[in-house]
């Protein structure tokens, strides 16, 4: 990867990884709320439980539908710039006044609320710290306070909305329509080939450091849509890392490897939650065919749920945590039952993929996991 790739990946995980915790709690609301009134189908008719469901969208909805703004602040943040006026950039994308504006300039099959989302906000804040910085560096400190933000905001607005947010506005129908066609899918065939291989890929991406080029792409399908397709497909590759890390435990004891089985047994526990960073780095991946094993047991669990057109109400952790953002055209109990068979059959099958590939012999005491 050169430099440029690493720096756009690397601003991509400054912005978007500080909002995971917020998508956590917006999404497992609102997968919650969803939750509630498949129980209580007239839940108004419950205080309390009405009272419950309404805070629980309140909580989504203080996050989700100002996206923009948050990205928008983030990067301005990241980019050097004042992270307030690219929060404001941010909450202009999803302001009733662009339709106005829209409607007097006769652009509204190419600029309306909502435009762009948050690669409009990303790019404009890009815009908008450069324009301040240029004026920060030449304005005098007597008056910098004032025209800095005022020239900075004034100059990237109209640029911003006419040709920014079109154009990200273009992207993100592309991006869509190529998530759309590989999630939406009446073919079996093809759902369980794009499960297989998109759960299969999904720790090697992670491992090349480019996972953050996915992560982008969810706030985009949350926007337009309102869940997430590939979220539970990629989950599935925690699972299939649980499952080999399960196999190297056992077959570690047989080798009278203490050291290691006690490393896979307890990197495995976090991974059941999503936290798959200490069984990768410090039991599979020392051990390839465990890492492979993994990864096509992670396609199997994937390719199973793709089957069943399951989403997501946010992203964030995967495992166990994942559960109850499930949700899917029967509802998201159903959802949930799917999603957690899903990774029983992931796991499953990485630790009886690893354990016919895999030897005591090759997790001897001199492993090279114990040296780490």
């Amino acid at each position: 990867m050169n430099k440029k790739s690493k720096a756009v990946f690397g601003a991509l995980a400054d912005v978007f990884n500080p909002t995971i915790p917020a998508f956590i709690v917006a999404g497992l609301s609102m997968g919650v709320a969803n939750l509630l009134v498949q129980f209580f189908p007239r839940i108004e008719d419950i205080k309390v439980i009405g009272v419950i469901y309404h805070l629980l969208l309140l909580v989504n909805d203080s996050f989700t539908p100002f996206l923009t703004c948050w990205i928008g602040y983030l990067a301005t943040k990241r980019f050097g710039g004042t992270p307030i006026l690219g929060g404001i950039l941010g909450m202009m994308t999803v302001s009733a006044e662009i339709n106005q504006i829209s409607s007097l300039m006769n652009l509204s099959s190419v600029l309306y609320k909502g435009t762009g989302g948050v690669i409009a906000a990303f790019i404009g804040a890009f815009i908008l710290s450069k324009v301040e910085r240029f004026f920060r560096k030449h304005m005098p400190s007597s008056l910098d306070m004032v025209l800095t933000p005022l020239l900075a905001v004034a100059i990237t607005v109209l640029p911003y909305i006419l040709v920014v947010m079109p154009f990200a506005g273009f992207i993100s129908s592309i991006l869509c329509f190529l998530m759309d066609k590989v999630s939406f899918t009446d073919s079996m065939v093809m759902n369980i080939i794009v499960g297989f291989i998109s759960a299969a890929i999904f720790l090697p991406i992670n491992v090349a450091g480019l996972q953050h080029g996915i992560i982008a792409l969810y706030p985009i399908q949350l926007e337009k849509y309102g869940y997430i397709t590939l979220y539970p497909v990629f989950a599935m590759a925690g699972a299939g890392q649980v499952g080999a890390g399960m196999a190297i435990w056992f077959l570690s004891r047989k080798a009278k490897n203490k050291k290691l089985s006690n490393v896979a047994f307890s990197a495995s526990i976090p991974g059941t939650m999503g936290v798959a960073g200490p069984l990768i780095y410090t039991v599979t991946l020392p051990h390839p065919k465990a890492f492979i094993t993994s990864c096509l047991g992670a396609g199997i669990g994937g390719a199973f749920i793709k089957c069943f057109d399951i989403a997501s109400t946010g992203w964030g952790p995967s495992g166990i945590l994942a559960l109850f953002m499930m949700d899917g055209p029967q509802g998201p109990l159903n959802a949930m039952f799917v999603y957690l068979f899903g990774l029983i059959i992931s796991a499953t099958s990485g630790f009886l993929l690893s354990l016919l590939i895999l030897k005591p012999s090759d997790l001897a005491e001199n492993d090279v996991c114990d040296q780490i």
